[in-house]
């Protein structure tokens, strides 16, 4: 049985790939979702507005990112559910989102680590980067990536190892964001 869980994981991320214009659609209607979500939660005035002045508003930013992070994590789930919980992380000690790097720092909890996942970030990080630089965002045009996604087990969580020494820290302790509590 893990056997066979193991190539079904591989096959999901084999189908992803063979099938590279379905994923880029896919990844181009999750960036236009969380674009879409940011605007809603603006003021009804400023949800037509020009991309590039409404990057300058930190809740307009912050909106993009947490949305863009909900995006990415349900359909990692949907692809993979031995995936239980996904969590954000930053990789700094910063606390605003004017100061964010553009990288959407994502911790799967799995129940051991899985090569697929280490081929899907890099995938879903190229074809969500080129859609944004399609946009003509300027705030994306120099990244050279978007999604980092890293994996944690529950036995590197109950032993304060790899990534989950990191629910110790208190400075960059992750928060769950999928599924919502």
């Amino acid at each position: 049985m893990n056997r066979n869980s193991s190539l079904y994981k591989q096959e999901v991320i084999d189908g992803l790939l063979k099938n590279s214009y379905e994923f880029r659609q896919m990844s181009n209607e999750l960036s236009d979702s969380a674009l879409r979500d940011a605007r809603e939660r603006l003021h009804p005035l400023l949800q037509r507005g020009d991309l590039e002045k409404l990057g300058h508003r930190h809740d307009f930013l912050e909106a993009f990112k947490c949305s863009l992070e909900r995006e990415i994590a349900q359909k990692i789930v949907l692809w993979l559910p031995c995936v239980k919980v996904v969590y954000r992380f930053d990789a700094s000690r910063r606390s605003s989102t004017e100061d964010w790097d553009n990288t959407i720092h994502l911790l799967v909890l799995v129940p051991r680590l899985m090569p697929p996942i280490k081929e899907l970030g890099p995938l879903l990080d190229s074809e969500i980067l080129n859609g944004l630089k399609r946009l003509g965002w300027s705030r994306f045009q120099d990244s050279k990536s978007i999604i980092e996604i890293q994996q944690v087990t529950p036995e590197e969580m109950r032993h304060g190892v790899c990534y989950g020494a990191m629910f110790s820290s208190v400075y960059t302790a992750p928060s769950r964001i999928w599924p919502l509590s």
